[in-house]
């Protein structure tokens, strides 16, 4: 039997990036309930009345609320989309809780506080609530091959990584904080200091940093002014090969070390890496967390990776508040 859906915060990620842009495959959480046969969308929530009334009429949704209480205490609901901004996330959540709701997809960041990002991982662990947070490049087979790539002995130890980003350390932070996570693992400390290249974003600022993980890896970051040009990238270096990624597609330049003698140093090659993917990331995510649902097993993006990233972002920041002082990173603790 199909899951019974709703979602909240009918913006860009909730319903409108599929009018905008120009996709075969679905990016919104509306797109996705709508095309999974084993999920139906059953009601919407948004505090804006003439977004209700417009993808209520566009997708025959009668069950229209502004309040998102109400919904939880009206609908029989499997599973929840909460689309709105961060700082509305954990009572949401705690509404979702006390209800029948199986399970949450929660977009990024999972909340604007540890202290909150903490109680949302509590609350849905209490009530057995499969969690998935939005970092949606955890989703894409892209990222799981690169992943596999760079820890293959033909790649060689790792030299070097660099990531170019914009747009502030907590929008876009938490997004490459979770990559590089998935990449290479915990994150021990951080040092960052503010950014002479301004964030379109007044209440998240960039930050240049440098991160340990707890392999002893170190990355740089480096923050741009997207009112320029947009830039997400991510430069590994290794012995054996180089993948220069583009985060914004989903695309690389790989290359590895050419066989032929050079003039005075061997050189690199590009070579092929291609990826097919049948489902958009944001796809698949849900699709894991329906899966997570039936047989009770964890998220592929759980809330303990969405408190990590917010937690590398917040400690970037307090750094560069702090002239550039080593943040030591905690274990989130229960």
């Amino acid at each position: 039997m199909p899951y019974n859906c709703a979602v909240i915060g009918l913006g860009q990620i909730g319903c409108e990036f599929d009018e905008k842009l120009s996709s075969s495959k679905p990016l919104t959480h509306t797109g996705i309930i709508l095309n999974n046969k084993n999920s139906n969308l059953i009601a919407l929530c948004d505090v804006d009345i003439n977004k209700l009334k417009k993808y209520g009429k566009k997708f025959q949704i009668t069950n229209l609320y502004s309040d998102y209480n109400e919904m939880f205490k009206n609908e029989n609901l499997d599973c929840v989309s909460i689309c709105t901004p961060p700082n509305s996330h954990y009572e949401i959540t705690k509404s979702a809780c006390s209800s029948s709701v199986k399970g949450i997809f929660l977009e990024k960041p999972i909340s604007i506080s540890l202290e909150q990002s903490k109680k949302i991982i509590k609350l849905c662990k209490s009530k057995n609530i499969k969690l998935q947070i939005d970092h949606q490049r955890r989703f894409s087979s892209f990222y799981h091959k690169i992943k596999s790539e760079i820890n293959n002995p033909k790649f060689g130890s790792i030299q070097s990584i660099n990531l170019h980003y914009g747009a502030g350390i907590i929008n876009t932070g938490t997004h490459i904080l979770d990559i590089l996570r998935f990449f290479f693992g915990n994150i021990k400390t951080v040092k960052g200091k503010f950014s002479v290249n301004i964030s379109n974003r007044l209440d998240d600022p960039n930050v240049d940093g440098i991160l340990i993980f707890e392999s002893g890896l170190e990355c740089t970051l480096k923050s741009f002014n997207v009112k320029n040009f947009g830039i997400l990238e991510c430069d590994i270096i290794g012995s054996k090969g180089r993948f220069q990624i583009n985060l914004a597609n989903s695309t690389t330049i790989y290359s590895k070390i050419n066989n032929k003698p050079g003039l005075v140093y061997r050189s690199l090659i590009n070579k092929p890496f291609i990826v097919n993917e049948e489902s958009s990331e944001i796809m698949n995510g849900f699709k894991n967390l329906l899966f997570c649902i039936k047989n009770n097993t964890d998220t592929m993006c759980n809330g303990f990776d969405g408190y990590y990233s917010l937690q590398s972002s917040l400690s970037l920041i307090k750094s560069a508040k702090n002239n550039s002082k080593k943040i030591n990173l905690s274990k989130l603790k229960l």
